[in-house]
């Protein structure tokens, strides 16, 4: 039923807890997991945290890049440690829904796991989740970790 997987990191930790998650089903239905990973310019503060992270605002593509190297690189070791087989990487550009969505449509990919950010109400009307807009736009089943 599940033969390829995608999973969405970006470094926090309910990305973390859901590549996990996600890899402990990888493992139970021997499917093909997928990581991606999308950067986007910023638009305040002078540093913004990606995981373990820290990236200037005004960061040029190449150390968006780096960083989300090394976010995907963290990523592949969590899903070593589980004993499953060195995943497919991506690392993306753009808006992270469209983006995963798109990876998504383009790979056959039966299933979307991602963690969730606790997003203020307010907030999440003004600039809306990622996890919203893959839940409604995805081609497949999408399940969101919190």
């Amino acid at each position: 039923m599940i033969s390829r997987m995608l999973v969405a990191v970006d470094g926090s930790e309910q990305s973390k807890k859901a590549l996990k998650f996600a890899a402990d089903l990888a493992r139970r239905y021997e499917a093909e997991m997928h990581l991606i990973h999308v950067t986007q310019p910023f638009v305040a503060d002078d540093v913004f945290a990606l995981g373990a992270v820290a990236v200037p605002v005004n960061a040029s593509l190449d150390e968006l890049d780096e960083a989300g190297q090394k976010v995907l690189e963290a990523a592949v070791e969590i899903v070593e440690k589980a004993g499953l087989l060195a995943p497919i990487t991506d690392l993306s550009h753009g808006d992270p829904g469209r983006q995963i969505v798109s990876y998504a449509k383009d790979h056959g990919i039966d299933l979307i796991v991602m963690g969730t950010r606790a997003m203020g109400g307010f907030s999440s009307l003004l600039i809306g989740s990622v996890s919203d807009k893959v839940n409604h736009k995805a081609p497949c089943t999408c399940i969101t970790v919190h």
